[in-house]
C-alpha cells in the first residue's frame, strides 16, 4: 500500500467528500480520487458508496480506518485483514424491515445467519417502507425489506414474497356469518386501516375509488399486529396481510370472508440503493434471503444489480 493513499482514504473517510479532501490535504481531485481507486484496486474492495452530493464508508471501509490511522505499521495487517475479508468481533452492519418481515419471513435466516457469523453486530430498524426507503437513501442502512411496488431512481428493488390480504372480522361480527360481501357493503362498516402514507393502505384505497365508494375509516395504525387485536375484539374489521392473520384464523379469533370480484395483495421485497456495494458478510445474508424465497442469486462481483 502507498502511504499517500491511505493518508487520502482517512481525508475522504473524515470529510465525506473527495473535493474537501483534496482542499485539506492540498492536491486537486482527480489526485485524491486516483489514489482512492489505486488503494481500491490494491486491497480488492471498495472503500467507499459513492453518492452524487455525499461518500460514506463501506463495512470494510470502516475496517480500514483503524489500522489507516495507524498507518506503516499496520499497513501489511490492514491489507492482509482486508484481502481475507473476514468479520471481527464488534463489527456489523444496519437493515430495515417492515414488521410482517422481521416477525414471520426473517426469524430462522437469522438464526441460522447468526450462528455462520456469531461476531457480526446486527442492528435491525422496524418501520414502514417509506421511512425504511429513507434510510437507505441517507447511507444509514444497507438494504431493506418493504412493501411493494416502490419507485425511486436511486432506489432497485427485487420481490420475494407475495402476501395476500384478505378482509377479516372479529368472530362475532355479522359478516362472521357470511361466505361473501361486496367492496359497497365493506365501505359501510368501520374500517380499521393502515395510515395513508403506506403502501399496504394505497392497495386498499385504489380499489375503493375503482368502485366509486368511500371507506369508513375509524382507525389508522402502523402495527399489523395491534390491528388484527383491535378486529378480534370488535372494533372493526379490516384487510390485513395473509402472513399476520394465520394464527388467529386458525383459532377462530378471526373470519376470512370474501369480498365479491376483488382481492388485495402486497408484494414484500428487497430494496438497495442503486450501486451498492456489499462485502461478504452482508452478501451472505441477502443470498440466504434470496434462496428461500425464490428470487435470484446475488451476483458474485460483491454488487447487486
Amino acid at each position: 500500500m502507498n502511504l499517500y493513499h491511505l493518508r487520502y482514504f482517512l481525508a475522504v473517510a473524515r470529510m465525506e467528500s473527495f473535493s474537501q479532501a483534496a482542499q485539506e490535504m492540498h492536491v486537486t481531485q482527480p489526485t485524491v480520487s486516483s489514489g482512492i481507486k489505486e488503494l481500491e484496486r490494491t486491497l480488492g474492495v471498495k472503500l467507499f458508496n459513492r453518492g452524487s452530493r455525499h461518500v460514506s464508508l463501506t463495512m470494510e471501509g470502516r475496517s480500514l480506518v483503524n489500522y489507516a490511522m495507524q498507518i506503516q505499521d499496520l499497513a501489511e495487517e490492514a491489507e492482509d485483514r482486508l484481502n481475507r475479508r473476514d468479520v471481527q468481533p464488534g463489527e456489523g452492519f444496519t437493515f430495515g424491515a417492515i414488521d410482517a418481515a422481521v416477525t414471520y419471513l426473517l426469524p430462522d435466516i437469522l438464526k441460522a445467519y447468526l450462528h455462520h457469523y456469531p461476531e457480526v453486530e446486527l442492528s435491525v430498524h422496524v418501520s414502514p417502507s417509506k421511512y425504511l426507503v429513507e434510510e437507505l437513501l441517507a447511507n444509514r442502512s444497507e438494504f431493506a425489506m418493504i412493501t411493494l411496488p416502490y419507485a425511486h431512481p436511486k432506489v432497485e428493488t427485487r420481490s420475494i414474497y407475495e402476501d395476500s390480504m384478505p378482509l377479516v372480522v372479529g368472530e362475532d361480527h355479522p359478516f362472521a356469518e357470511k361466505k361473501t360481501v361486496t367492496l359497497e357493503e365493506v365501505a359501510e362498516e368501520s374500517l380499521i386501516l393502515f395510515h395513508a402514507d403506506s403502501i399496504s393502505r394505497k392497495i386498499v384505497d385504489e380499489r375503493f375509488a375503482e368502485v366509486g365508494v368511500s371507506p369508513r375509516v375509524v382507525m389508522e395504525l402502523r402495527s399489523p399486529e395491534a390491528m388484527r387485536k383491535l378486529v378480534e375484539v370488535g372494533v372493526g374489521i379490516s384487510f390485513l396481510p395473509s402472513l399476520t392473520v394465520q394464527e388467529s384464523l386458525k383459532s377462530g379469533s378471526l373470519k376470512e370472508i370474501d369480498v365479491k370480484d376483488v382481492s388485495f395483495s402486497r408484494e414484500i421485497g428487497v430494496a438497495w440503493r442503486k450501486g451498492r456495494y456489499f462485502g461478504p458478510a452482508i452478501r451472505h445474508l441477502l443470498e440466504d434471503i434470496f434462496d428461500r424465497y425464490g428470487a435470484q442469486e446475488v451476483r458474485t462481483d460483491r454488487q447487486i444489480a
